[in-house]
């Protein structure tokens, strides 16, 4: 590993150039990317059906849209989406340095950063809520606008405002490994680095996130209705029965999902670089590794 040969061109970029770039590594990346994205996706695909899955209707008729069923999907996908990149995340952490980083070295640090994920995601950031809150519903009653609407609300309320200004957290998990708490009083944990990290960038973050935001809404609306064609054109079917519901929807937001997590990620270095002069940081290190290996 050549810490001053990247993949990636280390130098900073605006929102634009960023967006841009994304597309690219995603484009390069494509296949690794669906597969560690699926390592994530996948299991929550299955926990969402069993907690929701119930509310589907039986009918196929395209005027019968179980808005309930996408109202709480989509609530639980928004709120998992950091959680399912977790190894989509760590894999472009090793791209950056390495020609083709191996699958097994990507599951078995997300593996070993388990328990900080769990904290991090299912407590602080509100999957573990929204679950118990799925899990309390009245599976026998009628809608409930307090528990299905009001609390949902809240919570994505929540993760938006956490994300909009604390972005980060899968890479500071991830790939600083920065760990929760710390005796001693030098060591740097998961909340100095955050706040070192996001504190002096608020303002720019905070537009970054829901410029990336906007245009991920419109690309997963985008992603699905060119699915949703793709069906009917085939099968001149054009109800969304549950196959469109139960894989087509999903599969759009994820995908869009996958490619937020790259921008993210992208964002990361680029904060880095502007605050940190990580390119510098990184060719010094380069250069001693090279003195250290020449001189012993």
């Amino acid at each position: 590993m050549q810490l001053d040969k990247t993949r990636i061109a280390v130098r900073e970029r605006g929102v634009l150039e960023t967006l841009d770039l994304a597309l690219h590594v995603l484009r390069v990346y494509l296949v690794p990317l669906l597969a560690t994205m699926a390592l994530g996706a996948a299991p929550l695909m299955v926990v969402n059906h069993l907690l929701i899955g119930w509310m589907l209707p039986e009918t196929d008729n395209l005027l019968d849209i179980p808005l309930r069923y996408l109202w709480h999907m989509t609530v639980l996908m928004f709120l998992e989406a950091p959680l399912a990149s977790v190894f989509a995340t760590s894999y472009l952490g090793q791209a950056v340095f390495l020609d083709r980083p191996r699958l097994r070295d990507v599951v078995r640090d997300v593996w070993k950063l388990s328990p900080r994920i769990v904290w991090c995601h299912l407590l602080i950031r509100g999957v573990g809520a929204a679950w118990l809150l799925l899990l309390a519903a009245n599976r026998d009653g009628d809608f409930e606008p307090f528990l299905d609407v009001v609390l949902p609300l809240l919570l994505v309320t929540y993760a938006a405002g956490l994300r909009s200004f604390r972005p980060f957290m899968n890479e500071i998990t991830l790939l600083e490994q920065n760990p929760l708490v710390s005796r001693d009083a030098q060591r740097i944990t998961v909340g100095r680095r955050s706040q070192m990290l996001h504190g002096a960038s608020a303002g720019d973050l905070f537009f970054r996130w829901w410029a990336s935001a906007s245009i991920t809404v419109l690309l997963a609306a985008a992603v699905y209705g060119t699915m949703l064609f793709v069906s009917g054109v085939l099968t001149n079917d054009w109800s969304q029965g549950p196959g469109m519901l139960l894989v087509a929807y999903p599969a759009a937001i994820w995908l869009t999902a996958m490619y937020l997590a790259v921008f993210r990620f992208l964002t990361y270095l680029d904060l880095r670089i502007r605050q940190e002069g990580w390119e510098v940081e990184l060719r010094v290190r380069a250069e001693a590794g090279r003195l250290v290996a020449r001189y012993g």
